[in-house]
This record gives structure tokens, C-alpha cells and sequence, in this order.
């Protein structure tokens, strides 16, 4: 809920503007936070070291369901083995995710204050932050359960459930901070949010909630899901008869007996699965890649306007004037003056 909507409220007011940013505007919010968030990586590549350990979690975890489901296709024993670990994987990473997002947040505190830590060292310091992982985990697992009950319902309950894993989202990447840097427990973290939803600027809205996953990263994704899909029906169908059998689908006359001629394609052309189950792994691979890419900036990003807020005077002085229209989200004010280096 933006700031403007709660003073509204509080006042009796009908919130007269509170409309999020359509597509386009997400993304370039979102280009202009990756191009700054990326130079204040700059300042200290060790910030790339958990997002770098996320792709490589996710992609591990993409591949053994993929090779799972690939192995099931010729009936192989071993599928099953491939896909408990894929599973196991998918329930791991709630909590993995976050570990990974701790020791960017205490790695970007690090850094805003004019240090240079470690991956390593930053591990350190949260190492004691066992309970607040676990907390998180759970509750991400919550928010995800909630999130796909949205998609099954209409109406008002879609909203109202959509409203609860955006709202999860804003609270979640501010605990991140509070707890890797004050290290606070989960009550004593929401009870800093009261101090700082006064602060979060009205550019928010409607950027950090789920929008910006199924959202922006949709919107990017739609051309290459559409032209990936293309391109593995065109090669299953020109290429199928030379493809492994165990994906063919047979010729099209045993899909449609209707199939007519056309061109080199006709009744007896056979389709193979093989082109679009490749095109589909690479699809999902990518999203998952960008999504832990969105949310290592939103880490970032948050962390910063933390310690704005919360340890202003621990600031570099050479960082404050810099992060101001940055953290404001004001692309005027940051192009009138120099991108954090």
C-alpha cells in the first residue's frame, strides 16, 4: 500500500491517484534501477557472489527436473531419482534464497559504508541468523502456497490474495536488512517497518510487489516464449522423422484425420515433442535466471534505503548525495548528477 493511499485513508480522503505503472513504465524503472544498482556493484564485485550462487542453484535445480522428466519420456527408473531432487531442490531454495540474500544485504551495508568486505566475511556475520532463515523460508513458502491459489481464483479473492504476496514482497526485502544488519528478530523487524513506510517513495508502488516478476519479466519473456514455441513446432515438424522416438507424437494424420496438404507438410509429416521440450527448458531456465537478477537489485536496493533511513550517519560521505535521487527513484535528479561509481 503506497504512502499516498495511507495518508488518504488516515485523512478520510478518496485517494484520487493510485494507479500502478503500466508495463512499459515498469520497465524502465526497472532498466534504471539495474544500471545504477550495477554501479554501485562497482564499488565492490564480491556483490555479484550470491546472485552468482543463486543462478547456480536454480540452474541445478531447473536441470535435474528437466533431466527427470527427459529420462521419463524412455520410461527409465532413474527419472524418479532426478525429480525427488529436483523437488527437493524446489523446497530447499526458499530457504537457500534467502541465506544468499542476507549475505548480499550485509555485503551492500558493507559497501555503502565505505568498506570492501568479503562473500566470506559477510557469511560470517550472519552465520548466527539461523531462526530469521528459517522464518523467512517458511514464510516465502506461505506466500508462494498463496500466490498459486491466486491464479485458481476470480474476483475479489484474487485481488485480495494477490494484495497479500505483494505486501509480503515490500515486508520481506525490508526485513532482509534489518536482519543482516541490526540483526533483529521477526518482531522487533516489523515493528521498524512503522518508521520506514513513511519514507518509501510513491515510484514504489506497484514495482517491488509480484508485478515486477510476472509482470516486467513476462513482458520480456512473451517474445521469446512466442518465438521459442515457433521455432520447436517448425523443427518437431521438419525435422521429427529424424528425432528420437521416444518423443514423436506420430504423424499428423493420427493427431487430425483432417490434416490436409500443405506444402512439404501433410498427413504423413511426423511431429516430434523433442524441439519444444528443448525450447521450454531454456525458457524456464532464462526466467529463473532473470528472477533471482530482479531480485538481487531489489536486495540491493533496499538495503541501501535501510541505511538511509536507519544509519544514515554510517553512510561513505562520498555515497549520501549520490543515493539520494537513486533511492528516490528519480531518473531526472540522476541524470543531473553523477551514477554512484
Amino acid at each position: 500500500m503506497s504512502p499516498a493511499l495511507l495518508r488518504a485513508i488516515n485523512k478520510g480522503e478518496q485517494p484520487m491517484d493510485f494507479e500502478k505503472p503500466g508495463r512499459k513504465a515498469r520497465l524502465a524503472q526497472l532498466g534504471f534501477l539495474a544500471r545504477h544498482t550495477f554501479t554501485i556493484v562497482g564499488r565492490n564485485r564480491a556483490l555479484l557472489g550470491p546472485l552468482i550462487v543463486m543462478w547456480i542453484y536454480a540452474a541445478a535445480m531447473i536441470v535435474l527436473f528437466f533431466t527427470g522428466l527427459f529420462l521419463a519420456f524412455y520410461e527409465s527408473g532413474n527419472s524418479t531419482w532426478f525429480l525427488i531432487a529436483g523437488a527437493l531442490m524446489f523446497i530447499y531454495k526458499f530457504f537457500f534464497y534467502n541465506r544468499a540474500e542476507l549475505t548480499l544485504s550485509r555485503l551492500t551495508y558493507g559497501t555503502a559504508i565505505g568498506g570492501s568486505p568479503t562473500r566470506g566475511e559477510a557469511r560470517r556475520e550472519i552465520a548466527d541468523l539461523k531462526p530469521q532463515i528459517r522464518t523467512l523460508g517458511l514464510l516465502d513458502m506461505a506466500a508462494a502456497w498463496v500466490a498459486s491459489r491466486k491464479n485458481k481464483e476470480g474476483g475479489l479473492m484474487a485481488l485480495l490474495l494477490g494484495g497479500i504476496v505483494e505486501v509480503w514482497d515490500l515486508v520481506n526485502h525490508f526485513l532482509l536488512p534489518a536482519f543482516a544488519i541490526d540483526r533483529l528478530g521477526l518482531q522487533d523487524g516489523i515493528a521498524k517497518l512503522k518508521r520506514l513506510k513513511d519514507h518509501v517513495p510513491e515510484a514504489l508502488v506497484g514495482v517491488f510487489g509480484i508485478d515486477i516478476m510476472g509482470g516486467v519479466i513476462g513482458t520480456l519473456m512473451a517474445p521469446v516464449y512466442l518465438l521459442g514455441a515457433l521455432a520447436g513446432i517448425a523443427c518437431g515438424l521438419f525435422l521429427g522423422g529424424h528425432m528420437p522416438g521416444a518423443f514423436s507424437a506420430g504423424t499428423l494424420s493420427e493427431i487430425s484425420r483432417d490434416m490436409p496438404q500443405l506444402g512439404p507438410i501433410g498427413p504423413d509429416t511426423v511431429f516430434n515433442w523433442l524441439p519444444v521440450f528443448v525450447i521450454v527448458f531454456l525458457g524456464v531456465l532464462l526466467h529463473a535466471l532473470m528472477a533471482r537478477a530482479v531480485t538481487a537489485i531489489k536486495v540491493v536496493y533496499f538495503t541501501l534505503f535501510y541505511t538511509r533511513i536507519m544509519h544514515a550517519e554510517d553512510l561513505a560521505p562520498d555515497m549520501r548525495a549520490d543515493l539520494e535521487a537513486y533511492l528516490d527513484l528519480d531518473e531526472g535528479e540522476m541524470a543531473d548528477s553523477p551514477a554512484p561509481v
